[in-house]
């Protein structure tokens, strides 16, 4: 396995940084083959949801992991725009949830919240 060199103050891109954690991945893989320890399906699929997650902390567009039926799993991709607009119709839905709890509680529905 060749060495994985890392350089101080030098940026990497993301498909250099990948391949550095497959190099890492398939040395673990090597040395871990008479290793007794198990892992369920959870422990799986947290691993790779965390990963996604620092992932997409550090690039444009969003990751996921969403189940297609049991037991399997794919990974997806969401643009930088389309993210944008998911987290705006949830905040939307937010505005609303909390104009119409005001609503309830006051009796007069606050300017800023739609009417549905």
């Amino acid at each position: 396995m060749k060495d994985i060199q890392i350089i101080e103050n030098e940026i990497y891109t993301l498909p250099e940084v990948i391949d550095f954690v497959k190099q890492t991945l398939d040395r673990v893989g090597e040395k871990s083959t008479q290793n007794p320890l198990r892992y369920s399906s959870t422990d799986v699929y947290w691993l790779l949801h965390d990963m996604l997650q620092y992932v997409n902390r550090n690039i444009p567009g969003e990751f996921t992991l969403p189940q297609t039926q049991k037991g399997t799993y794919r990974v997806t991709y969401t643009t930088e725009d389309s993210a944008k607009q998911k987290a705006d119709r949830k905040l939307k839905a937010e505005i609303n949830r909390t104009a119409k709890y005001l609503e309830e509680l006051t009796g007069r529905k606050p300017s800023w919240g739609d009417r549905e």
